[in-house]
């Protein structure tokens, strides 16, 4: 490490898998454990050490909270960051087993933003944290009828099942796929998934290996991130703007790198509920068949967009395509589903079985009695829902908010997706809004580098119908209490 005055910089591999703000917080951390930095001594205040380092000043704010969180530094308003005493750093348990300090790929260690907002619950606060269903329109009561239905089957109950999955349910799916447009999905592509999110950690370990590239859209789903940064490969970063991802853009890196695929969330994308247009979804398979690069298909809220076609229609040779039913109809049921071509799909399995031997069977079950009975009815009613809570969130942001905050357009989904002005970061807003009672994701979550300071996403699935409004005056409350 050079150094920057009283304090040592660290150097930084921009190259490697390893984020910056990891790669700071563990330089100095040994640099204060082997007395490099000694007792006491004063860290560069966070913006003077983010413009010697050219980072934003998010992952110094990071990487000092993880510090502090060891014990290893002590921070106090007016006085800065500076290293702990040493009987502080032993009354905190600094020393840990060496395989807590593993590359975090290896371990799995990585911020626990989403962990960590997803558990403030406190009475009286509104949350719009959690993307999941809204209370109404309820799917349990017809739900529950299925799950007896299936229950008198001992079958369903006492045995694992198929590890590809229960054919009854592969097929309905592969039915209600072609529907969709994608008429060349049979039951033989598809495999059922313990939650899509284990399809996306099976895809990124069967398609590439550590170190490896891929393209994911910015900003993008953070559970997806945060699989890519276990599974340690490098992403790309492509912008998303209100007609989904940029594909110019894509074709612009397709130019001289060959990454091992392309992520994307076409329809109702998270966070900011764009849904990617006709002629971008023909052009993004179009070249990435010429380059030679499967795409990788999330689309869990494809069943709430009328004639959004899946780019599998189109591309069923070079898609791997994954969803779920916990986004319409509960995220506890755990029952997602893959569908690729079957040389990628009998690779895919041998991956799930490593997971798991198989889905859940009585759930399985239980879902293809309510396909028939009445989900279909359970989704118009969900598509209306979504729509009217966001007419109810636009009325409440016209009048809490100033016009200086602006909103993504798109509409119809679970999110709403918001841009603080320069002068307000979203970690700030987020504090000053809790303490009024209400909470949201900032942006930073959503973003594989930097990014994200000045952005946040409300989930407004996630209250009550008669929340929103009240919510989103508390938020406005505390963006007028960082103006003044």
């Amino acid at each position: 490490m050079s150094k920057i005055g009283w304090a040592a910089l660290p150097e930084l591999d921009r190259r490697s898998i390893v984020p910056l703000y990891r790669q700071i917080y563990e330089q100095l951390r040994s640099a204060i454990l082997s007395g490099t930095l000694p007792e006491s001594a004063r860290l560069p205040p966070e913006r003077l050490m983010a413009g010697s380092l050219n980072v934003n000043r998010s992952t110094i704010v990071h990487a000092y909270r993880e510090l502090a969180a060891d014990g290893l530094i002590a921070q106090r308003v007016g006085s800065g960051s500076r290293v702990a005493q040493r009987g502080a750093r032993a009354e905190r348990g600094v020393a840990v087993p060496w395989w807590v300090t593993l590359p975090p790929w290896r371990v799995g260690e990585f911020p626990n933003i989403l962990g960590e907002l997803a558990a403030k619950h406190e009475d009286g606060r509104i949350s719009f944290v959690q993307g999941v269903a809204p209370d109404e329109p309820s799917p349990l009561g017809e739900l529950a009828q299925s799950f007896a239905r299936v229950a008198r089957d001992p079958r369903f109950v006492l045995s694992y099942g198929d590890s590809e999955g229960y054919a009854p349910l592969r097929e309905a799916i592969a039915e209600r796929m072609a529907a969709r447009g994608a008429s060349a999905v049979q039951a033989r592509n598809v495999i059922m998934l313990t939650g899509s999110t284990q399809g996306i950690m099976i895809v990124a370990q069967s398609l590439a290996e550590p170190g490896d590239e891929i393209i994911v859209e910015s900003p993008s789903y953070p559970g997806a991130l945060q699989i890519f940064q276990i599974c340690g490969l490098r992403a790309i970063p492509v912008p998303v703007d209100d007609d989904g991802m940029r594909v110019d853009h894509v074709e612009a890196v397709l130019r001289t790198r060959r990454p091992r695929f392309i992520y994307t969330m076409p329809s109702l994308h998270n966070p900011t509920n764009a849904t990617m247009n006709p002629d971008r979804r023909a052009r993004l398979t179009t070249i990435a068949r010429r380059a030679g690069v499967p795409i990788v298909e999330d689309d869990p809220y494809g069943p709430l967009v009328r004639d959004a076609v899946p780019l599998i229609a189109s591309a069923p040779d070079s898609v791997v395509y994954i969803s779920t039913f916990s986004k319409t109809i509960a995220p506890s049921l755990r029952v997602g589903w893959l569908v690729a071509p079957r040389v990628v799909v009998e690779r895919l399995l041998l991956r799930k079985q490593a997971h798991d031997m198989a889905t859940s069977l009585y759930v399985q079950a239980a879902i293809v009695d309510y396909l028939d009975r009445g989900y279909d009815a359970h989704v118009e009613d969900l598509h209306r829902e979504l729509f009217a809570r966001r007419a109810l969130a636009d009325a409440a942001i016209a009048e809490h908010w100033p016009r200086t905050v602006r909103v993504a357009a798109p509409r119809g989904g679970f999110y709403l997706w918001a841009t603080t002005p320069r002068e307000i970061r979203a970690r700030a807003l987020l504090d000053a809004a809790e303490r009024r009672g209400a909470s949201f994701l900032f942006g930073e979550a959503f973003y594989a580098g930097n990014g994200g300071d000045h952005q946040f996403r409300l989930a407004l699935t996630a209250v009550k119908r008669e929340e929103i409004a009240e919510g989103i005056a508390r938020i406005g409350e505390a963006i007028a209490s960082l103006r003044t």
